[in-house]
């Protein structure tokens, strides 16, 4: 077997439908094998797996474990020398697996390579990023990610790839022989920062991560995270984010990410309950702002614990509105 294609779904069963007949429309003479894990979908996925391609292999959760236990259920399962990481919302195009697999047998020390993601518009999407660090961390939302992005534009291109040090886990082959080595995905995390986790586990034994410019698989990008309230989806992401730091930077200097976030969060609760007061709370958008970053406040205090001392653990923010 040559590549296993492991998809988690929760929820997005038309583009889940769509990744799976990009599957088996470019597999081209790979011998290949797919792997749905669902958790606990409950607008029809399971049933149109079923009904629509009953050669998958099927794994129905009947909750949301998360992402990183549903993918290890895959791989669990799984008998490629290779593992396809897709998300639901990701489409193969023609020559794209091909291409990752050749990358994959000529260069024996890469241990993931992940396809040049897009946009359905077709233009370029973020497809790897430099490791998080504190001090990157510490700036404006919209500076870490001009700090912390990744292009072919500012990368060396070689042999149609170039070296990074995470790559975003859309669409990634990764090597069987590098999860035997690094372990699966870390189920501490419930999702987000998986990939820069496992990349960096990776990092530290000698595997190296590429994109290939070359393998081209469209992603929509967070269609199952679209589904949650905004507020839930930044606290899981929040929560992840200190996962890894904990992990891999220690307790200090999640400490002080903490002590910053939390401050940044004290702060916009004073200026945006001012300006409640100002507007006599007629003002929805100000209205929105408050509470959501109340919200945020709420949660970096209730949680203290679980992000400065506590051993990690998977985080769904079920106990936020």
């Amino acid at each position: 077997m040559d590549v296993s294609i492991i998809i988690v779904n929760w929820n997005t069963k038309d583009d889940l439908r769509a990744a799976l007949q990009s599957c088996y429309d470019y597999s081209d003479e790979l011998q290949t094998e797919v792997i749905v894990v669902d958790n606990g979908s409950s607008d029809g996925s399971v049933e149109m797996v079923r009904d629509q391609f009953p050669q998958v292999t099927l794994i129905a959760n009947s909750d949301n474990l998360g992402y990183t236990a549903a993918c290890n259920q895959g791989m669990r399962q799984a008998a490629g020398r290779y593992y396809l990481m897709l998300n639901s919302d990701a489409q193969l195009t023609a020559g794209c697996l091909q291409e990752l697999v050749q990358i994959m047998d000529c260069y024996p020390d890469i241990g993931t390579a992940s396809a040049q993601l897009q946009y359905p518009d077709g233009s370029e999407q973020p497809s790897a990023y430099a490791f998080p660090t504190l001090s990157s961390r510490l700036l404006p939302a919209q500076w870490t990610q001009v700090v912390e992005s990744v292009t072919a534009r500012n990368c060396e291109v070689s042999d149609g790839l170039y070296e990074v040090d995470w790559v975003v886990g859309a669409c990634h082959l990764v090597r069987a022989e590098a999860v035997v080595q690094v372990g699966m995905m870390d189920e501490r995390i419930f999702m987000w920062y998986d990939d820069a986790d496992w990349c960096l586990r990776m990092t530290k034994v000698g595997w190296r991560r590429v994109v290939a410019v070359d393998a081209v698989c469209v992603h929509k990008a967070r269609k199952s995270a679209e589904a949650l309230p905004p507020l839930r989806r930044n606290l899981q992401m929040a929560m992840s984010e200190f996962a890894y730091f904990r992990l891999h930077h220690g307790r200090l200097k999640t400490a002080i990410l903490w002590a910053v976030r939390t401050t940044y969060s004290i702060a916009k609760v004073i200026v945006f309950g001012v300006a409640w007061l100002l507007t006599a709370g007629r003002n929805h958008r100000v209205n929105e702002l408050l509470r959501f970053n109340w919200g945020r406040l709420r949660f970096h205090l209730r949680h203290i614990a679980d992000i400065l001392w506590r051993e990690p653990e998977p985080y769904r923010a079920q106990d936020v509105d």
